[in-house]
């Protein structure tokens, strides 16, 4: 047999040892729901955002001037963060009525039933009482994303249950499925509710608020050079053997990033300055150091190569790069089991998301506050994401000069096998045709 090389053992150890294990686990039914459910609440984020940012163009927070960027949007401060409010505010009442749809889909209940259920269950374990017609809202934020999964995983638990055990009311054949489906899901909602009415009315457990004291040291230790640079690495490990990390890394990844660009939104909102907002690892922090160093500093390199077909996949790829999407690159060159070229690849990226966590902890830019869609291209992803920050965009300026140095030697090393190969291919051919 043919003795292993060291690539091909690192290729053995990711593929069973991390992409395995990891790859059930993202593939898990819970998983899957959280998972959906957070891509499917995106646009809300994603449009609440927005609204923030032009909420503080006309509020003196951004730039250094003391004076709001566009005055004349000061008189409607109010009432155009009232749309923040009621988007990123409720992110996880939102949240819950995505995870119901997506519980139901994937463990095929009832989608409106679940929906309406898991929905008024978690209003029932974050409100304790009604003073005056007003309720109080402010786990119904990115604090209760947690609180919004354990409930809603635990009433669609109880309603699978009732429905394998027939603890369901049921009516005669030739009723309409809508008003079947109503008294079906009538002891299941009753036990629902009461179990939820209990914990927190009975019993004063708030639920959002237990997590939080829980979890949030551990969620901002969490959120530290460290374990962000090795995010870093294991995605791009993942993608090396041709494996898409990120999505590997989605569903525990998710809802962290969620929690903390809603606390930065929160933060910014309330008037903390710019550079120090809690959290520093999001998901625009990842896009603008993983692929404008690994793909970018690649790409930037093939342009000058003497060889045709690389300036042509170049010039290929470029349209995608630019929005980081970086697929074609990655299978059409192929950096995927390239012994040369998957160093390059990790490393760069490595390099760069320690160097680009750095610079936004020693405050010498905005951090992140505004979501913007995942394909946004880097340098406008840092400007906007960071409230109009230019100096963010020496993030991905910074990451792009990180992947050139990086690959410089590898390329060259790879320009020259590739010679080699060719130069080997001719020769055989040659010596092939004298002999005949």
């Amino acid at each position: 047999m043919k003795k292993k090389n060291f690539m091909d053992r690192m290729t053995d150890v990711v593929i069973d040892k991390l992409a395995g294990p990891m790859g059930k686990f993202a593939s898990l039914k819970p998983m899957l729901v959280i998972k959906d459910g957070l891509v499917a609440i995106t646009p809300v984020i994603l449009v609440g955002s927005l609204f923030l940012l032009i909420q503080l163009l006309g509020q003196p927070v951004i730039g250094g001037s003391g004076k709001p960027l566009i005055p004349a949007l000061a008189p409607f401060a109010e009432k155009i963060g009232l749309v923040n409010s009621l988007t990123m505010g409720f992110m996880s009442f939102y949240a819950a009525i995505a995870f119901s749809v997506c519980y139901a889909r994937v463990y095929k209940l009832d989608q409106l039933t679940m929906a309406i259920m898991g929905a008024s269950a978690f209003m029932l374990i974050n409100i304790d009482k009604v003073s005056d017609g007003a309720i109080q809202v402010g786990n119904f934020g990115a604090a209760g994303i947690f609180a919004a999964m354990v409930t809603v995983f635990a009433s669609g638990w109880i309603y699978r249950f009732c429905t394998r055990k027939n603890l369901v009311i049921k009516m005669p054949e030739g009723v309409p499925q809508g008003v079947g489906n109503a008294f079906t899901s009538l002891i299941p909602f009753a036990i629902v509710f009461v179990i939820a009415w209990a914990v927190r009315t009975l019993m004063g457990i708030d639920l959002s608020s237990v997590f939080t004291m829980i979890f949030s040291p551990i969620f901002k230790a969490a959120d530290n050079i460290g374990l962000f640079t090795l995010r870093c690495f294991i995605s791009q490990t993942f993608w090396g053997v041709g494996i898409h990390g990120d999505n590997i890394l989605a569903p525990v990844l998710g809802p962290l990033n969620l929690l903390w660009i809603g606390e930065n939104n929160k933060a910014a909102m309330a008037g903390v300055a710019l550079t120090q907002l809690p959290h520093i690892w999001t998901e625009a922090t990842e896009r603008c150091v993983l692929f404008t160093s690994s793909e970018w500093g690649l790409l930037f390199w093939m342009y000058f190569s003497k060889k045709k077909s690389t300036k042509a996949m170049a010039v290929a790829c470029t349209p995608s790069a630019i929005f980081c999407i970086i697929e074609p690159l990655v299978f059409g060159l192929p950096i995927v089991m390239n012994p040369i070229l998957i160093i390059p690849w990790i490393l760069s990226a490595t390099i760069a998301g320690f160097v680009g966590y750095g610079i936004f902890a020693l405050g010498l830019c905005n951090r992140f506050f505004v979501l913007m869609p995942w394909a946004t291209p880097p340098p406008i992803l840092a400007f906007l994401g960071t409230g109009g920050d230019w100096r963010a965009i020496l993030v991905v300026i910074v990451s792009f000069l990180i992947g050139v140095i990086v690959y410089y030697p590898f390329v060259k090393a790879w320009e020259r096998q590739e010679d080699n190969e060719i130069a080997g291919a001719v020769t055989t051919e040659g010596t092939d045709t004298s002999s005949n």
